[in-house]
């Protein structure tokens, strides 16, 4: 499914990480800007002129809160509000003052498991 064009955010907007500076996020606006040009030929028949106006505004606003850093700063708080929660890689297991990561046993390697299917057997007892 693609994402309509409001559902993206201005990081995915300008194709920028969120970590990038002020410097990557003006080329990056710079580009944006070419691409979404009325002379450009990247969205020539691909959208109407009425859905380029209004991407250019958004590349706009997107560019307007991302170059200055309280806004910047309030958008990124904004964004991790509503963010989909990725659970942690390693297990954890909550203890009463802090938490502790559980030790995992160690997986048999692929030698141990050759060594296991094809190893040495005892002779049948005579």
């Amino acid at each position: 499914m693609i994402k309509r064009i409001e559902d993206w955010n201005y990081y995915e907007l300008l194709n920028v990480e969120r970590t990038a500076s002020r410097e990557e996020i003006w080329k990056a606006y710079q580009r944006a800007l070419s691409t979404y040009n009325p002379d450009s030929l990247a969205t020539y028949s691909l959208v109407t002129e009425e859905e380029r106006i209004l991407i250019m505004e958004r590349i706009q606003e997107a560019y307007r809160t991302l170059r200055d850093p309280a806004k910047k700063k309030d958008y990124d708080l904004a964004l991790l509000k509503h963010s989909v929660y990725v659970p942690p890689k390693a297990p954890f297991r909550k203890s009463v003052g802090k938490m502790e990561i559980e030790e995992v046993g160690r997986k048999p390697g692929f030698g141990e498991k050759l060594r296991r299917l094809f190893g040495r057997r005892k002779p049948p007892a005579e």
